[in-house]
């Protein structure tokens, strides 16, 4: 499986070169959501995998987003990097849905993930963004944001997360829903704590105390004070992660 596909070709052929990947082994790709870094590979890669695979999305993932500032108005989402939506249709199996989707009973998409606290919201620039919706221009809460869980065999969890604009704590409220399990032991990726205050990272450290995490590796949006107060709070848990890192997790019984 693929989750994500960088933010330009010229990254993805590159970095996939350095690693050897073989793109007929993809069976799968995941698109946490709809922002230029995250999809700006996608095409290459439906043409390198030579075969029609399932494509999974939400919905609004396709949809357009743009970003106002004092007026310049930027595209940041899927369309100017892809032909079009009709052509992702006739190119993969794609599964557009709000809903979690299943692989297997070990791997699943987190759908649509529920904004229930009052801390995880979105910051900075991220207030600007719009999207369209029935025609019409609203603002982009990236409601398309979603995560991979790994469901273990010894019942344990670990969350992959792309932006985690839903925030961690959300998505792991999520996971626990949809595996039955509260035993979080990993979680990998972007958690867009980039410009989150001081008490979202309070909160944030404080509530994932309360799981037996073993390896949290924050990378991509975490930002520079998110990583540092994650780093702090978990100790030898916390691990960097870049292009090449290579995480495994074993079930144990």
């Amino acid at each position: 499986m693929l989750f994500d596909t960088g933010p330009s070709p010229t990254a993805l052929l590159n970095n996939s070169k350095i690693l050897k990947v073989d793109f007929n082994t993809i069976d799968a790709i995941v698109l946490s959501h709809g922002h230029w870094d995250h999809v700006g590979g996608l095409n290459e890669v439906i043409s390198l995998i030579g075969k029609r695979v399932p494509l999974i999305c939400h919905p609004q993932a396709l949809s357009p987003k743009f970003i106002s500032d004092q007026g310049k108005i930027t595209d940041i989402g899927i369309q100017g990097l892809i032909d079009s939506v009709t052509s992702l249709r006739e190119k993969t199996n794609l599964i557009a849905t709000r809903n979690s989707y299943k692989f297997r009973n070990s791997l699943l998409t987190s759908g649509e993930v529920p904004r229930r606290n009052p801390y995880e919201t979105l910051s900075g620039k991220l207030k600007d963004v719009i999207t369209v919706k029935n025609g019409k221009n609203i603002p982009d809460i990236i409601i398309d944001d979603l995560s991979l869980f790994f469901h273990l065999a010894d019942d344990t969890v670990v969350i992959l997360c792309g932006c985690c604009h839903a925030g961690i704590v959300n998505t792991i409220s999520k996971a626990k829903e949809l595996t039955k399990s509260e035993k979080i032991i990993g979680i990998i990726g972007g958690l867009h704590l980039v410009n989150a205050s001081y008490k979202r990272l309070e909160y944030t450290k404080r509530e994932l105390k309360h799981y037996p995490i073993k390896v949290i590796a924050p990378c991509h949006c975490s930002g520079f004070r998110g990583k540092m107060a994650l780093s702090k709070e978990f100790g030898q848990s916390f691990q960097e992660i870049k292009v090449l890192s290579k995480i495994e997790f074993v079930a144990t019984h």
